[in-house]
């Protein structure tokens, strides 16, 4: 088990098995402050690992500064940007992404997919991938199935070797056909939405899918947590909502 950090969720499900979790976020609602916060959460105890498909380096660590002001802890992560990669066959002229020389990557003939392999040959840990959605759209190019293998693979490997995928998807963006075949791909699947009535505007956290805690929720009759974003805590939780 792996724990989360977040004394509230721990003390219910105790942490995640190693695999790949899916967090499913309406955009803002969380998800990303989510898988941030386990990251920061673990630092010093499992190797922890920041893999971006269209941010840099920079991004990302500006990211991690302005999200949590009060938890300077992001040196400890490795950050792996694939922006140069995912740019390539774009419009967008690499300089505006890298000051490297662009020949090299002209010349290479991988693309995003089989250089993230490349990097997860080599991952321990934890693991927040920034993002699935992002994947998807260089799937369009390579075709949808190699997505899907890809995730499969992902999971493979993580059970092998004990690490925890945190992946996020943005809700609503791709068809619902295939959002329900990534979600099969994986180990469990965390939705995060936004609530919106009368004058309160909240974020929501529920579990969907999760191999090992759905029976611990079903048992305790958990439906779903209210969720804040805390500048020296991260990700918190609030409250929560029993099904009685």
């Amino acid at each position: 088990m792996i724990s989360t950090g977040i004394e509230f969720l721990d003390k219910q499900i105790r942490g995640f098995h190693e695999g790949l979790i899916i967090l499913y976020e309406e955009s803002g609602a969380g998800g990303r402050e989510f898988g941030l916060t386990v990251l920061l959460n673990n630092a010093g105890k499992v190797p922890l690992n920041y893999v971006s498909i269209t941010k840099t380096i920079e991004d990302v660590r500006r990211e991690i500064r302005l999200s949590f002001p009060e938890m300077e802890r992001e040196a400890e992560i490795n950050i792996v940007s694939l922006a140069e990669y995912y740019f390539r066959d774009s419009i967008v002229p690499i300089r505006w992404i890298s000051e490297k020389s662009t020949l090299g990557y002209l010349k290479e003939e991988k693309n995003v997919l089989s250089k993230l392999v490349e990097v997860f040959d080599r991952v321990e840990g934890i693991v927040f991938l920034d993002s699935i959605t992002d994947l998807a759209r260089v799937s369009k190019r390579l075709g949808w199935a190699a997505l899907i293998d890809i995730l499969k693979g992902f999971r493979a490997v993580c059970l092998k070797r004990g690490v925890l995928l945190l992946g996020i998807l943005t809700a609503n963006v791709l068809e619902k056909g295939l959002e329900e075949e990534i979600f099969d791909a994986s180990d469990g699947v965390i939705v995060f939405e936004w609530s919106f009535e009368k004058d309160t505007i909240t974020r929501w956290m529920f579990f969907r899918k999760m191999l090992g805690v759905m029976p611990i929720l079903e048992r305790e009759r958990v439906a779903k947590y209210s969720v804040k974003i805390d500048p020296s805590q991260g990700f918190t939780i609030s409250k929560l909502i029993r099904v009685l």
